[in-house]
Order: structure tokens, then sequence, then C-alpha cells
């Protein structure tokens, strides 16, 4: 049930901004969320199975008002045991993505916790939802093709900007942004953040050094999200 649910809301999330899709142009700052586990250890399972029921309906509904543009789960290999899933959600304003994620019943009853940061990338996010539309057309109207959405695997990958050079913009990095630190985050300083079209961690390490980075100086988290964002960097041309 869970992966099912995952499945529909990460189609929806690209789905519904179809409207709202602009092409790649200058740098714009949105708000990344990591989503870590909380400190509620005592939640019987019927509550925590009616929270999780609720997290992907508001999910739904915060990307139906346009505020939620990326969601998904990550999976091992992680950097830190407690990273659950990343948002990015389509504002500037941190107080604004805190009162967003607030509305998560999980994070209500402290079974995750939220560490948000300004993300700015020049990498043409609101083109994600126009190609997804144009992928389910392309299963619509191909009878030999399934019609159902379908995942895939990525890495996201950052570093310490002062101990990293720019990544460059090569085959594999699906999109490239920093990360901005601040006091009330585990990330004080700033970080190049790298979603990684890559399946497993040796190729994501290969990118990494196609880029000319050392990926001993990286961290590297395995993703789950809409096969859409590999297709990014035809709107750097």
């Amino acid at each position: 049930m869970f992966k099912s649910k995952l499945i529909q809301l990460l189609s929806l999330v690209t789905l519904c901004f179809a409207s709202r899709a602009l092409a790649a142009g200058p740098l714009q700052t949105y708000t990344f969320v990591y989503i870590l586990t909380g400190p509620a250890t005592d939640i019987d399972a019927t509550t925590q199975e009616e929270a999780f029921q609720g997290h992907f309906s508001n999910m739904t509904r915060m990307a139906e008002n346009g505020d939620l543009l990326i969601a998904g789960p990550y999976w091992e290999p992680k950097t830190w045991d407690d990273m659950r899933g990343m948002w990015i959600f389509n504002t500037d304003d941190l107080d604004q993505a805190s009162e967003f994620a607030a509305t998560d019943p999980p994070g209500k009853l402290g079974i995750f916790v939220f560490d948000i940061l300004h993300f700015t990338t020049d990498d043409a996010l609101l083109e994600l939802p126009r190609l997804e539309k144009e992928d389910e057309q392309r299963r619509l109207s191909d009878p030999d093709i399934p019609d159902e959405w379908v995942g895939r695997g990525y890495f996201w990958a950052f570093a310490p900007v002062a101990k990293s050079n720019e990544p460059d913009r090569v085959q594999g990095v699906a999109l490239l942004g920093t990360l901005i630190g601040n006091d009330d985050s585990r990330l004080q300083d700033d970080h190049w953040l790298i979603l990684l079209d890559a399946t497993t961690a040796d190729e994501a390490k290969q990118v990494l050094k196609d880029a000319g980075c050392d990926p001993d100086h990286w961290s590297i988290d395995q993703w789950y999200g809409s096969a859409m964002p590999a297709k990014l960097p035809t709107f750097r041309e």
C-alpha cells in the first residue's frame, strides 16, 4: 500500500504544475526540506497508519495548491540514519515552507521533523510537470505501453561549497544547485547539491569524477522519484 500511494503521489506532484511550467532562466530560489526521523517512539500502529495516510493526502493537497514541487524517499545508502525523504517547495520563504511542513500529520505527532534550507538553482524545475504530462499522454496513446507511472532511482550528492569546486555540467548531472546553510539547520554552511542520473553508488561516484569532483569529499544518498528530472539538462541549452 505504501509503495502504491507513493507512486500515485509522485505522479500527481509532477502533473499538477503543467500550467506553471517555465523555461530555464535566471537563478531561482526554492526551499529544500529534509524529512528526518522524529523523537516519537510510542505511537501505536493504528495511529501511525492513519498519520501516513494523512501524509500522502496532505502532500497531494500541497501539490494541487502549487506549493510542493518535488517529493520522494531516501533509501540506503544514505548519509544520515534519520533521513526519510525530501521536499522542494515552490517558495523562497523559509517561514512559509515551515508552515507547509507543519501541516504534515506524522510531523504533528513527532514521527518526522524537518530541516529546511533555501535552495538556489537555474535548472528548470517547473518544466517537470510538462514533461510528466507528455509522458502520460504517450502512455495513454500507445496500447503497447502499460498505463502505469514508473519512478526510478537516483542519487543526491552534497558537499560544502568551501571544500569543493563547482561541479561541471556533465552528462549525468540532472540537477545542480546550492543549499544555503543556516543556524537552524544541521547544514550551517552552504553546500553544493546535485541530483545524479545514476542507479548505483559506483555510477554516482563516476559522474562526480566526470564533473571534476572528488567523490571522497561528497555525501551520496540514494533516492526514488520521477523519471523526468533526468531530462532537465535539455533545458540548459
